[in-house]
């Protein structure tokens, strides 16, 4: 019998398998019971060739295969999936173990300053209390009761001077301790308590406290601020010893005064040259004994670091055409230019004090006028120093967050995504979600009654 052998299309190689399989299979699909010649007569079943059945079989395998291999890239992309969201959970996980540890740690700390805070926040309003209290006291006794305002200023001083010299030797501030106002201060409890009776150094006092002493508020800015011991006191020595003398040379009673202060009893008018003079002796024996004991002496430890009144006025007015003047000059001779410039300053703020003397309005307009600076300067640290200093924590906690937030960001599985920001989203919110789930963590750990928790609080509702 002959076999018969279907022609092939001239479009198809008679090489490619693809072509004779898809030649079969729409012979196949056109009648199942035969093949189908290229004049469109039917072929019998059993006349198909055994190379049409072995093409069949071949096709079945190959799509048997395909399917094979998309179930296994299937299964790969599938555990590929997997891994990467084990990956991306557990980075997770870690980073909000580690920010969750960060956070209470964090937290400790900003316990531990606010219990600090609190002691210096107690301290400070005792001395508020107390700077407020001396304020009040002072002026019932200069109304009330002059003949005892004496003896307040005198137990003020035996208080506050220890402090002083505790606080400033602490702070390697002890130099400032021999300046010319403490040396006053010393100068007028050695009048009201040794020697009253001395009319020589009444007038010294009298001349050193108005001149010097007063003006010095308004030169070395010294501000009442009531919650700091130390600028409370700095102002206080500035300011009482004016006071203290307004009171006796105003205040008391003649025939008191005459038994209590001789030497300010017989002096009825201040001349000015013997005021000046006997000033200036006492401001010689100041200078003297400053020259030598803190200049000469302490030479090594005040170029070692100390300072001195000295060397913060080199240093504040250095930019002035008198700083200019006066760092210019070759050593030892700013030392001297500063003595110099320093008596100038004494004498001309002595001038005025045969005018305070004189009258009682002039003399408590002055010391009001000074007090009134002190008061001024105070309320300038209040707003001026307060508002920067909060300013700068405010800046402080703000990098602190943004440093915290930046380094919290975990690695994202899409680092390598085509998109850039479709990857950018997604750091963004698994970041986003590894910090509220770290402060969930971490919630449950703050003390809604702990002192930070309510101090903070109170500030969020003033």
């Amino acid at each position: 019998m002959t076999e018969y052998f279907p022609e092939i299309d001239d479009a198809a190689d008679p090489r490619d398998p693809i072509s004779r399989r898809t030649s079969s299979s729409s012979s196949r699909s056109s009648n199942l019971d035969g093949l189908e010649t290229p004049s469109g007569a039917e072929v019998p079943i059993d006349r198909i060739s055994v190379l049409d059945i072995l093409d069949n079989l071949a096709l079945t395998t190959k799509i048997n295969q395909f399917n094979h291999s998309v179930r296994k890239t299937g299964g790969e992309i599938r555990g590929i999936a997997l891994r990467s969201r084990d990956r991306v959970f557990r980075g997770r996980e870690e980073d909000i173990e580690r920010l969750k540890t960060r956070v209470l740690k964090n937290i400790d700390k900003w316990e531990e300053k606010w219990e600090d805070a609190k002691i210096v926040s107690q301290r400070e309003k005792c001395a508020f209390v107390y700077g407020l209290s001396i304020v009040f006291f002072a002026g019932f006794l200069l109304g009330g009761h002059p003949e005892w305002f004496h003896v307040f200023y005198s137990v003020q001083m035996v208080y506050l001077m220890p402090i002083r010299i505790y606080s400033y030797r602490k702070r390697a501030y002890q130099y400032f301790l021999a300046d010319l106002c403490y040396f006053v201060n010393l100068l007028l409890l050695f009048w009201l308590w040794i020697l009253p009776g001395s009319r020589r150094l009444f007038l010294s006092c009298y001349c050193l406290s108005y001149g010097t002493l007063a003006w010095a508020v308004i030169t070395w800015r010294n501000s009442l601020v009531l919650h700091s011991v130390d600028k409370t006191t700095s102002t206080f020595i500035h300011i009482l010893p004016p006071v203290v003398l307004h009171c006796i040379r105003f205040r008391l009673d003649q025939g008191y005064k005459q038994a209590r202060f001789g030497g300010a009893a017989g002096l009825g008018k201040l001349s000015l040259i013997e005021g000046v003079g006997w000033a200036s002796f006492w401001y010689a024996i100041w200078q003297t004994l400053y020259h030598i004991f803190i200049t000469v002496k302490r030479k090594e430890k005040i170029k070692a670091g100390h300072l001195t009144s000295f060397e913060w006025l080199r240093r504040s007015y250095k930019d002035t055409r008198l700083g200019k003047f006066v760092n210019g000059l070759p050593e030892p001779l700013p030392v001297f230019a500063f003595m110099l410039i320093q008596f100038g300053y004494q004498l001309l703020t002595m001038l005025p004090c045969p005018i305070w003397y004189s009258s009682k309005y002039l003399s408590a307009a002055f010391v009001s006028t000074i007090f009134m600076i002190a008061a001024y300067n105070g309320a300038t640290y209040y707003i001026d120093v307060f508002g920067r200093r909060f300013q700068k924590e405010l800046i402080k906690l703000q990098d602190e967050v943004q440093t915290w937030h930046n380094s919290s960001t975990p690695p994202s599985p899409l680092a390598n995504a085509e998109s850039p920001t479709a990857a950018v989203a997604q750091n963004e919110a698994i970041n986003s979600d590894v910090v509220t789930m770290a402060l969930n963590d971490v919630s449950p750990h703050i003390d809604p009654t702990s002192s930070a928790v309510s101090d903070i609080e109170s500030k969020k509702d003033k």
